[in-house]
C-alpha cells in the first residue's frame, strides 16, 4: 500500500475538507451560551415563585375577619336637637322618651350576644337572652353633619347562661351617622374609648360595674 500525502484540511476518510472555523466559534461562544442558559433558568424560577405566591395569598388565612351584618344594627337615625345649631366636637347627653329605650336596646343586645357567640362558637346566646337594666347612659358628640355625629351608649348587661367573666361589664357601644352600631369594648378598660368630654358629663357612675 502506497503512502499518499493527504493535503492539509482534508478528511482522510471521506475526502471532505474539515471546518476548523465552526469548532473554533463554538469554543469561543461557550461562555456566552452558558451565561444565557443561566439567565433563562433564573427567569423561570422567578416566574414560578410569583405563581406560588399568588396561590398563597388566596389561602383562608388571608381572608378578612367577618363583621356582624344585620338590619337591626342600623335603625333610623333619631332626630337631634342640634341639627340647626351644630358645634362639631360638642358632647351631649341624650334623654330617651317613649319607646326609644326599647328601640335603642335592640341593636345593643344583639351585639352583646353576638360577641359571646363569636368567642365561643356556640349558637347561643341570642339577643333575647340579653337584658340591659335601667341606668344605661346614652349621649352623642356632634359632627360637622349628621353622617359624622357619634352616638355612644354604655351600660351593664345580664346574659342568660353566660358568666360575667365571659361578658365583662360595662359594655360600650358606638354608632357613627347612619352606619351600624358596633360594640367597641367590654370591661372597665372599654370606658377609655369614650370621648373625655362625654365621659365627664356622664360622671364616674357611667363606667362603674354592677
Amino acid at each position: 500500500m502506497l503512502d499518499v500525502e493527504v493535503p492539509a484540511g482534508v478528511d482522510p476518510a471521506g475526502g471532505r475538507a474539515a471546518r476548523p472555523g465552526a469548532a473554533a466559534w463554538t469554543q469561543q461562544q461557550r461562555p456566552l451560551l452558558v451565561a444565557a442558559s443561566f439567565v433563562v433558568a433564573v427567569v423561570l424560577g422567578v416566574v414560578i415563585g410569583l405563581v406560588w405566591a399568588s396561590d398563597d395569598s388566596a389561602t383562608p388565612g388571608a381572608v378578612a375577619v367577618e363583621q356582624p351584618d344585620d338590619a337591626i344594627l342600623s335603625p333610623p337615625l333619631p332626630s337631634v336637637p342640634w341639627e340647626t345649631s351644630r358645634v362639631a366636637g360638642r358632647a351631649r347627653t341624650l334623654a330617651l322618651k317613649g319607646n326609644e329605650p326599647t328601640t335603642l336596646r335592640q341593636p345593643l343586645m344583639w351585639l352583646a350576644a353576638y360577641e359571646v357567640r363569636k368567642k365561643t362558637g356556640a349558637a347561643a346566646p341570642v339577643a333575647s337572652d340579653v337584658t340591659i337594666p335601667n341606668g344605661m347612659f346614652y349621649g352623642a358628640v356632634e359632627g360637622v353633619d349628621k353622617e359624622r355625629d357619634e352616638f355612644w351608649a354604655v351600660g351593664m348587661t345580664e346574659i342568660r347562661g353566660v358568666a360575667e367573666t365571659d361578658a365583662p361589664d360595662p359594655h360600650v357601644w358606638k354608632r357613627v351617622g347612619s352606619a351600624p352600631w358596633t360594640l367597641v369594648g367590654r370591661g372597665t378598660a372599654a370606658c377609655d374609648l369614650i370621648p373625655a368630654d362625654l365621659k365627664n358629663i356622664w360622671g364616674p357612675s357611667a363606667c362603674s360595674s354592677a
